[in-house]
């Protein structure tokens, strides 16, 4: 077996997403269009099972927190909060520790919230949302490149970003900022799929999806869920004689406004019910443009050089790139599908590039772009050998072989075994800590007789706190409690419980009512 660390519920759905997909390019070539897309859908949605089934723990750092989230905005939707019962103090201006929870927009931590709601309170439950979206966007890159190119290019594409291995790893919830980033690029690309069926139909029920989508992206990350807007904006300029007729802009307008009353409802709320803590953050979103934020800063290359942990490792991924969005502005049907798709990839890139905060999952709103260019590029290269007069099954050969190299290479397998099992332990040392942490987690019942226990002194891992919070109806911190808390701990009829490393106050060790339990780190 190549990989013997995965477990066998993880191999079910791998193996299956990849004969499905199999399938899914077999139906194509016989032009079975619709039984291809359901096998694409089918088995995209197997692969995303078997990332998120790869870790029994919740992520540092992001996912564990929306996680927390969207577990207490079960009881209460319109109320976020990280800690359902702060205890003691905190500082509102602190996301990591404190109460009312607006650190993000809200329309994916309500998706995760509904999927516990149903499923059940366990890390899977906070993928599943991740998994379904990640596997509807390959019908939306397929549609985008049918109507802008041809339906190969899009089926390719969607093909190539169903196992693109970035993407899966935000469902993993490995990387920052995992399920809100899965949401934002869906509805991001929902958007896009609704402009380009408008402009392709030109029917006026699309300009509602178009609204519809970016307010919901708005709703998931803020104002760059509004990118629509702007290409859209951008392809005014292909038909100047138009510029100045008001009747240019009456479809823009109407779909603008359908976005706004999407995402304005829950501004206006925050600020009427949580004034304090929204001004705060809205401010804390403005900093990120001319602010480095926690430490998340980089020169004026940095998205250029995170295109390889976008789209693979090597020197030459940047230069397929370029070379692929060459060809693919080069065939597209017409001028306005050439000002959208180059204005959005241009925008993103420019606009991260100058901001002061920057992170690698930024300019992957764009990613499903950047697929129909390297689909681009592979149609180009399979149509050169299909002119060439070789016999059939060689061509079929050299297809199916090309096409497994580049598939082989966007899925990374190998950093995926790095990443998620202990093939190398010397390079995933938090797994160690995360699954010790966890099965302390799961043994907690046999160690506290009730659910009125404060834990404290929760460091296994960064942000430790919270899966405490998350697997239990405890309320936890990290810090050691000093004689002042475990006072007003013990006023508000809680009893205490601090996990035990081996250097706890005497105070704490001399005091029989505190349960010390004892850690095996």
């Amino acid at each position: 077996m190549p990989f013997p660390y995965f477990t066998l519920n993880q191999i079910i759905p791998l193996i299956s997403g990849i004969i499905v997909l199999g399938l899914a390019i077999v139906f194509f070539r016989k032009n079975n269009i619709k039984i291809s897309l359901v096998s694409l859908f089918s088995g995209a949605f197997c692969i995303g099972c078997f990332t998120a089934l790869l870790d029994p723990y919740l992520h540092i750092w992001d996912e564990q927190y929306h996680a927390l989230v969207a577990k207490n905005l079960i009881d209460n939707p319109l109320y976020p909060v990280l800690y359902k019962n702060p205890v003691l103090d905190y500082d509102y201006k602190l996301w990591s520790d404190n109460y009312i929870w607006l650190h993000k927009q809200p329309l994916f931590l309500w998706q995760i919230a509904l999927s516990m709601k149903i499923f059940g309170i366990n890390e899977f439950s906070v993928r599943l949302p991740s998994i379904i979206m990640h596997a509807i966007i390959p019908i939306f890159i397929y549609r985008i490149g049918k109507i802008s190119l041809n339906n190969k290019i899009g089926f390719f594409a969607a093909l190539f970003f169903s196992l693109a291995y970035y993407p899966l790893e935000l469902i993993s919830g490995k990387y920052c900022a995992d399920h809100n980033d899965i949401s934002f690029l869906f509805y991001i690309t929902a958007s896009f799929w609704a402009w380009f069926e408008y402009y392709n139909s030109k029917k006026n029920y699309w300009l509602i999806f178009i609204g519809l989508f970016a307010g919901c992206a708005v709703l998931t990350k803020w104002l760059m869920g509004l990118l629509v807007f702007i290409c859209w904006a951008f392809t005014f300029f292909s038909e100047r004689k138009k510029l100045l007729q008001w009747r240019t802009y009456i479809p823009y307008i109407k779909s603008f406004i359908i976005s706004l009353i999407v995402f304005a409802p829950w501004q206006i709320y925050i600020l009427y019910r949580f004034p304090t803590e929204s001004k705060f953050e809205f401010s804390a979103f403005s900093n990120h443009l001319f602010q480095i934020v926690e430490g998340h800063g980089g020169n004026f290359w940095f998205h250029f050089e995170a295109i390889k942990m976008l789209y693979g490792p090597g020197f030459v991924i940047p230069i397929f790139l370029i070379f692929s969005l060459i060809i693919l502005f080069r065939k597209l049907n017409s001028i306005k599908d050439r000002i959208f798709i180059t204005g959005a990839i241009l925008f993103v890139y420019l606009f991260y590039s100058v901001t002061a905060t920057k992170m690698y999952s930024f300019c992957i709103i764009i990613s499903p772009l950047i697929y129909l260019g390297f689909s681009t590029l592979f149609i180009a290269v399979i149509n050169y050998f299909e002119e060439k007069h070789f016999k059939k099954y060689i061509k079929n050969s050299l297809f199916y072989v090309l096409l497994s190299l580049i598939c082989f290479f966007i899925i990374d397998m190998k950093d995926i075994h790095i990443n998620h099992t202990m093939y190398k332990p010397s390079e995933n040392e938090d797994r160690i800590l995360k699954l010790a942490e966890r099965s302390l987690i799961n043994n907690l019942d046999n160690i506290l007789p009730d659910k009125k226990y404060i834990i404290f002194n929760t460091n296994f891992t960064q942000g430790g706190n919270i899966p405490f919070m998350f697997y239990t109806d405890h309320i936890a911190y990290r810090c050691i409690p000093s004689k002042e808390q475990c006072n007003e701990v013990i006023k508000k009829r809680y009893k205490i419980a601090v996990l035990n490393f081996g250097s706890l106050p005497d105070y704490i060790i001399n005091d029989g009512n505190i349960i010390k339990i004892p850690t095996t780190q």
